[in-house]
């Protein structure tokens, strides 16, 4: 039953859920950033989350029937490289995409983070399987921080929710064998770093 709880948990809080969830926090903070016309805001949303979900999950099929990963995990840690440069172009592509629009650069920063870590975890992932989920979501928490510092204020609650929601995704990844906890939190800590580097330097 744990085991199935940790398989649905991880399915829930997948990594390409995250840039979506970024922009719902960008545009829900308070800030000059969540200033943006419903209509407008909404084809922003669908337009990201084609780009960084349904595109490069509709391509799992086509590795599995190609004998490129053996299982929806991508469990192996050579199996992830062909659809991390997958991911990595579909992320690029809508950074690209944020960049043209008249959009405060907030945006812009979370989607050069998200891409820039796509491809850290990529190198790392030719000769170490980094956990990409705690990747993801040490970035939603990196985004939250640095919201908050930057422009004081109170994301209190986004960050809590954030928090107990990577800690699931830890426990998750840990309960199905597919990291050991060093990976984990290198993950994390990765996804953490690389957004308050994009923001603050």
């Amino acid at each position: 039953m744990e085991k199935q709880i940790a398989n649905a948990l991880s399915y829930i809080t997948h990594p390409l859920l995250v840039p979506l969830l970024g922009l719902l926090v960008i545009s829900n903070s308070g800030t000059y950033a969540a200033d943006m016309d419903i209509h407008y805001r909404q084809f922003i949303y669908i337009s990201v989350f084609i780009m960084t979900f349904l595109l490069p999950a509709g391509l799992i099929p086509l590795f599995l029937y190609s004998g490129l990963a053996k299982s929806i995990n991508f469990s192996e840690r050579k199996e992830r490289l062909v659809p991390l440069y997958v991911t990595l172009v579909f992320y690029v592509a809508a950074y690209f995409f944020i960049r043209k629009l008249p959009i405060s650069q907030i945006y812009q920063r979370f989607m050069f983070s998200a891409s820039l870590s796509v491809l850290l975890v990529l190198a790392v992932s030719y000769f170490w399987k980094i956990s990409a989920h705690t990747v993801a979501w040490g970035g939603l928490v990196g985004l939250i921080w640095s919201i908050t510092l930057r422009f004081e204020t109170d994301l209190m609650l986004f960050l809590v929710i954030s928090l107990i929601c990577s800690g699931f995704v830890g426990f998750a990844r840990l309960r199905l064998g597919e990291h050991n906890p060093l990976q984990v939190f290198a993950g994390f800590l990765l996804g953490f770093l690389v957004m308050l580097a994009v923001f603050f330097i």
